[in-house]
C-alpha cells in the first residue's frame, strides 16, 4: 500500500511538473502581450505591474493583421471542407466495398506522409509555376489539401473499421439504402472520428508556415502565420505586438477546438445504444 501511494505521488508530481513546463511559455506570451515597452525589457518584471492593451490596438488597427487573419480563415475552412469530403468518401469506400488492392492503396496513401515538407517544396513550386498558381490562395489550398488529405483518409479508415458492418446491414434490412444508412447510422457513430480529423485538418492548414512563406509574395495575400513575422526585424523584435498577434491567432483554434469537443460528446451520445 505504501509503495502504491509513493508511486502515485511520484506520477502526480511528474504530471504537475510537465504541465507547468508546458504552460509557462504560454503564460510568458500572455504577460508580454499585456506589458508596455519599458516593462518588456525589464528582466525583473515577469508579471506586469500594470496592464496595457496598446499592443493589441497596434496589431488590430495599425497593421495588416486582420487581412492576414481573414486569409488564413478562408484558406483553412476551404482546405478542411475539401479534405474531409474526400477523406470520408475514400475511407468509407475502402472499408465498405471490396476494392482490388485496397490495402496497398491505403499504404500508398500513408507512404506519401513519409516525405518531409521541405523535400516536396521544389516539386510543388515547379507544378504551381506551370499551373500559374504561384502567389495565389488557390495554389496554397491545393498544396495544403495534398498535405493533409493522406492522414485524414487513413484516420477515417480507422474509425469506420471500428463500426460493425452488421449495424449498417440491419439498417438496410429495415428499408434504408446505402446513403440513408450512412447518414442515419454510420455518420452519428463516426462523428467522434470525423470531429477529430476535422480538427487535425484545420490546425494543419491554419498553422502552416513554410509553403505560405515560399509561395506567397504579395503582402495582402499573406497568411497570419507569415504576417506575424512583420514584427521580427533584422536587428530588433517588437515583442509586445508580436506576442499580442500570437494570442489573437490562437482565438480561432481555441473556438474550433471547443466546437469540436461539443461534437465529440454529441457524437458519442448519438452513437450509443440505448436500452
Amino acid at each position: 500500500m505504501k509503495r502504491t501511494r509513493l508511486e502515485k505521488f511520484i506520477l502526480y508530481s511528474l504530471a504537475i511538473i510537465i504541465a507547468l513546463c508546458s504552460f509557462l511559455p504560454f503564460l510568458w506570451v500572455f504577460f508580454t502581450a499585456l506589458k508596455g515597452p519599458e516593462q518588456i525589457y525589464d528582466m525583473n518584471q515577469i508579471i506586469p505591474t500594470y496592464v496595457t492593451f496598446e499592443n493589441f490596438k497596434k496589431v488590430l488597427f495599425q497593421s495588416n493583421f486582420i487581412r492576414y487573419f481573414m486569409n488564413s480563415a478562408y484558406i483553412s475552412i476551404i482546405v478542411t471542407g475539401i479534405s474531409m469530403l474526400f477523406a470520408v468518401m475514400a475511407a468509407y469506400g475502402f472499408c465498405r466495398y471490396r476494392i482490388l488492392g485496397a490495402e496497398k492503396m491505403k499504404l500508398g496513401i500513408l507512404f506519401t506522409k513519409m516525405f518531409p515538407g521541405v523535400l516536396l517544396s521544389i516539386p510543388y513550386y515547379v507544378i504551381m509555376q506551370k499551373m500559374n498558381l504561384i502567389d495565389s490562395h488557390l495554389g496554397l489550398i491545393i498544396i495544403n489539401c495534398s498535405f493533409v488529405l493522406p492522414f485524414a483518409v487513413w484516420n477515417m479508415c480507422t474509425f469506420f473499421l471500428q463500426i460493425p458492418w452488421e449495424i449498417e446491414e440491419s439498417a438496410m434490412i429495415d428499408g434504408c439504402n446505402r446513403f440513408q444508412s450512412f447518414i442515419k447510422v454510420i455518420f452519428p457513430m463516426a462523428k467522434p472520428g470525423i470531429s477529430a480529423t476535422t480538427l487535425y485538418c484545420f490546425l494543419m492548414s491554419w498553422d502552416e508556415f513554410m509553403y505560405a512563406n515560399t509561395f506567397i509574395s504579395t503582402t495582402l495575400k499573406k497568411t497570419v502565420q507569415v504576417g506575424i513575422r512583420d514584427y521580427i526585424g533584422e536587428y530588433s523584435t517588437d515583442w509586445g505586438p508580436l506576442m499580442a498577434s500570437v494570442i489573437l491567432s490562437l482565438i480561432p483554434v481555441i473556438i474550433f477546438f471547443v466546437f469540436v469537443q461539443d461534437n465529440l460528446v454529441g457524437g458519442l451520445s448519438a452513437g450509443a445504444v440505448k436500452g
